[in-house]
């Protein structure tokens, strides 16, 4: 099989994720400011959903897709990475073809270590937050539906599969990662303001002042008003709901985050006190 169609990539793409809760839409938010970046833009789902069809061919090439690839594995690894460039080349002429694409979506933590193979070009960005702040935070989004909601053992454990998991891939392939990534605390640039590391790493110059302001995304729109909007969205930055967990989260499931994710959190440089 061939793909046709345009897969050259004249822009750096950029990818901002982080479990979900970590201040990832801050962050992209910030990054789309300087001018040449694309605006403000929603999240990438649907880049993000075409990820996991490429494990599956994979996993499965043996008994099925070989028969679609004569080329063997290669070819669609190759047939795959063309498809991913196709969306985003014409995301990139969607969003007025700026020098840099910076796009955001916390789903996609999971799957970068296939997308930093398929798309060798790509850079990523990844904010980290006090898990125990991000579990809080969780914990809120489940109480929005039902504010009687008991939230179980097993409640905070699947919080704290899913930021382990969203860290995993960074962690499993350090020498793909070495000059591809950058972590930013969501604790450290609510408090200081200070985007220097970003702007080094990208580039660019982020300006504070031009946060949210989009031609792509109405950040107002009604549709997007879910249980998991959360009343930061649109403010600028600010450090108010550091250290929330204190007040959402009991003894009991505090020291859970802990012992799931704390050696985690060690990990990448922000060990819990």
């Amino acid at each position: 099989m061939q793909f046709s169609g345009k897969t050259d990539l004249p822009f750096e793409p950029y990818f901002v994720v982080g479990a979900p809760r970590t201040g990832t839409t801050i962050l992209h938010a910030l990054i789309c400011t300087d001018d040449s970046v694309n605006d403000y833009i929603a999240e990438c789902s649907y880049f993000t959903a075409l990820l996991p069809p490429f494990t599956v061919g994979w996993n499965t090439f043996e008994s099925h897709t070989y028969a679609y690839f004569s080329g063997g594995r290669p070819e669609f690894g190759r047939y795959h990475s063309q498809l991913l460039r196709a969306v985003l080349h014409d995301t990139w002429e969607h969003a007025g073809r700026p020098k840099k694409l910076a796009l955001k979506d916390p789903v996609l933590s999971r799957q970068i270590g296939n997308l930093a193979q398929l798309v060798p070009e790509a850079k990523f960005v990844l904010s980290i937050r006090d898990v125990r702040d991000v579990a809080a935070s969780r914990v809120t989004v489940m109480r929005k539906g039902n504010a009687q909601a008991v939230i179980s053992e097993q409640d905070i454990l699947r919080i704290c599969q899913e930021f382990n998991a969203s860290y995993a891939p960074l962690l499993n392939a350090p020498d793909v990662f070495s000059k591809r990534a950058l972590i930013v605390t969501y604790e450290g640039l609510s408090r200081s303001g200070n985007l220097k590391p970003v702007d080094s790493f990208m580039g660019i110059t982020c300006q504070p002042d031009r946060v949210w302001k989009s031609d792509l995304t109405d950040i107002n729109r009604p549709a997007s008003k879910t249980e998991w909007h959360t009343e930061q969205y649109g403010r600028p930055l600010n450090a108010d709901s550091i250290g929330n967990y204190a007040s959402i989260l009991t003894p009991p499931q505090v020291q859970i985050v802990l012992d799931q994710c704390g050696p985690l959190m060690q990990q990448l440089g922000m060990p819990l006190i």
